[in-house]
């Protein structure tokens, strides 16, 4: 075969196939009979290209014999042997550009993509093991998208910090007129214009220099400014890199720089302001949190989390950690505005609690109110309807929509005692409707923020306890994991159609994900919360496969990201105030995503619909 220079296709064998290797093993006798009557045989010679950067893919390759070289930029990313297949990446729409080339005389089984599309439809067990590589692949991606955040995190500019204002004094003011001028403007340093014999000069006097020379040196407070401030200042211009800045600041042991544009000072850029926006300011946040005196305190705060977000997103923070972040942050100023409002004693007989993706600790933009507040069975509270409809109101001045279902404490029915919780329990489970799975869904998700976390305790247990074997409980509860569409077929060949069209990508991806893991856990009794830690206590108790609990998460993180790109990289974002609120949309245009995010949200909503497939056979809900 070495005088080949191209591959030649011919009728193969049907016994050279090895029917035994996963995941073909897991086909019907019948179904390895049509595999193996439909195979062609590809024959390569050494050196040749059995699929370049730019072929298009519409078959598997399968190695009989011989090696096969994976190259990625130019550099042999992988070696396949016998046995070995590919490319499905290509062939299920992502991944790096990449070439395969004939590292020896090569022989490849080739199975057409119709062939293997209706092998996968005929036996889902089968098709989920084709594309079994999807974590693996998903992982080799988010490292590319983590590299180029890294590097999106060198690039940040000077202009995305604060700059505190310039403030000028004359060269003949005095060191008292210095020092009532950054009373008067909150600021640790004034600059001076000073006109000397060579012309104008412009140097800083900070409050450290004022105490040194009035109190150790003995200066009196009318001396002038000018002979004592300090000049060649540093400067850098507005359009500069961060990074540039703190080099600067690090090589003179200095904390603040001066900043110009197009020559002229525009502002002062403070070490720790520097910092802020190279890490994050979610201490500054905390601080104004704890030392918040009213609830327009708190509302300042809680506007301030939106400059995060996007400060963090910009500088490619990974999006799990922002939510534990966001949510830290948003249980403190909950907490904060109902100490505000509440008097001792109620918040000694009852229990705030935080309800839907707020209490999973997976909300990173703002979402609609979801919360309630248990009470303890005999107390009451003459002013509690005030309190509770203040905290509702205080919470959509923070930015908190009200909710659309009314699942808040402003809601009598969500604010009870606790023996009204575990009535509405034992109806939620044995009177199992449409809106009854739906609330106890939500308080399945509940953390407490503030008072006794104990309440809640006793009202998860109780729900827990009621729990029965109960086929036709548990299918009822699952089945709104199958309530949306989601646009991709096991090959996308739906979504390239409608690749134009929005998708919203909470019902479509995250909803299915969130609640098909919800209703595995509540029928395994377990008290964990958050989907990610859901999903690995299902994988521990063996009720989930571990390799499929580990493509959900990548899945349901690689959603999440998506998602939180497309809202604050929007159009009607663009160009806005970092404090302004982001509008509540989830919808995601695929034609207006990069070619890395687009390959990743048509692989997830593939394997969210293989994860529905899954759901809908355990809980039974297509008989």
């Amino acid at each position: 075969m070495s005088d080949l220079s191209r591959p030649d296709v011919a009728r193969p064998d049907p016994g050279a196939f090895d029917c035994d290797r996963p995941p073909f093993d897991l086909l019907t006798a019948d179904q390895r009979d049509g595999l193996t009557a439909a195979l062609d045989i590809g024959l390569y010679a050494k050196d040749s290209v059995v699929l370049g950067r730019d072929d298009p893919t519409d078959a598997l390759f399968v190695v009989l014999r011989g090696a096969v070289q994976e190259r990625h930029g130019g550099e042999i990313a992988a070696l396949h042997g016998p046995g070995d297949r590919f490319d499905l990446a290509s062939l299920y729409g992502g991944g790096p550009i990449r070439s395969f080339v004939a590292a020896d005389d090569t022989v490849c089984h080739v199975i057409p993509r119709p062939v293997l599309e209706g092998l996968a439809r005929e036996n889902p067990e089968f098709g989920a093991a084709v594309i079994g590589e999807f974590a693996q692949r998903m992982r080799a991606l988010a490292a590319e998208r983590s590299n180029r955040e890294m590097a999106a995190l060198t690039m940040a500019r000077i202009r995305q910090a604060y700059l505190h204002p310039p403030l000028f004094v004359a060269g003949d003011a005095s060191l008292r007129d210095a020092a009532d001028v950054m009373k008067r403007n909150h600021a640790s340093s004034v600059l001076v214009r000073d006109n000397g014999p060579e012309g104008e000069r412009v140097g800083i006097l900070t409050g450290t220099d004022l105490r040194d020379r009035v109190v150790l040196e003995g200066r009196p407070v009318d001396a002038p400014v000018g002979p004592l401030a300090r000049y060649g200042l540093l400067t850098i211009d507005r359009d500069d890199l961060l990074f540039n800045a703190l080099v600067l600041m690090t090589k003179h042991a200095v904390r603040r720089v001066v900043v110009t544009e197009n020559g002229a000072v525009v502002g002062l850029l403070g070490q720790s302001d520097l910092l802020a926006v190279l890490s994050n300011h979610s201490q500054v946040i905390g601080l104004q949190v704890e030392h918040a005196d009213s609830p327009e305190d708190l509302r300042q705060a809680s506007l301030s989390i939106v400059a995060l977000i996007r400060t963090l997103h910009a500088t490619g923070v990974k999006v799990a950690f922002i939510a534990d972040l966001v949510t830290e942050l948003n249980r403190r100023i909950f907490r904060k505005l109902f100490e505000l409002l509440a008097p001792p004693d109620l918040l000694e007989n009852s229990c705030l609690i935080v309800m839907g993706s707020e209490g999973r600790g997976e909300q990173v933009l703002k979402t609609d109110q979801d919360n309630g507040l248990i009470l303890r069975d005999g107390y009451d509270c003459p002013a509690l309807p005030s309190i509770v409809a203040a905290f509702s109101r205080h919470l959509v001045s923070f930015g908190y929509p009200p909710c659309p279902g009314n699942i808040m404490v402003s809601n009598p029915d969500w604010t009870r005692p606790l023996a009204g919780y575990k009535d509405s329990i034992f109806h939620w489970i044995h009177h199992p409707d449409e809106a009854a799975a739906m609330n106890l869904a939500i308080f399945y998700d509940a953390a407490p923020v503030a008072g006794d976390s104990s309440l809640l305790d006793e009202a998860k247990g109780y729900l827990l306890s009621r729990l029965q074997d109960n086929q036709m409980f548990f299918s009822q509860f699952a089945r709104p994991t199958l309530a949306f569409d989601t646009p991709s077929g096991l090959f996308a060949a739906l979504f390239e159609r409608r690749r134009a069209e929005p998708v919203d990508i909470k019902k479509a991806g995250i909803f299915p994900i969130v609640h098909g893991v919800r209703a595995l856990a509540l029928e395994k009794h377990m008290v964990e919360t958050n989907t990610v830690a859901r999903i690995w206590a299902l994988a521990e108790a063996g009720a989930l496969d571990r390799k499929l609990a580990g493509e959900l998460v990548e899945a349901l993180t690689i959603l999440s990201t998506i998602r939180l790109k497309a809202r604050v990289d929007s159009p009607s974002e663009a160009g806005g105030d970092p404090n302004a609120e982001l509008a509540i949309d989830n919808m995601v245009h695929p034609d207006r995503l990069g070619k890395l995010d687009h390959d990743q949200f048509k692989d997830c909503l593939a394997l969210v619909k293989s994860f529905k497939e899954t759901i809908a056979y355990h809980f039974r809900l297509n008989h």
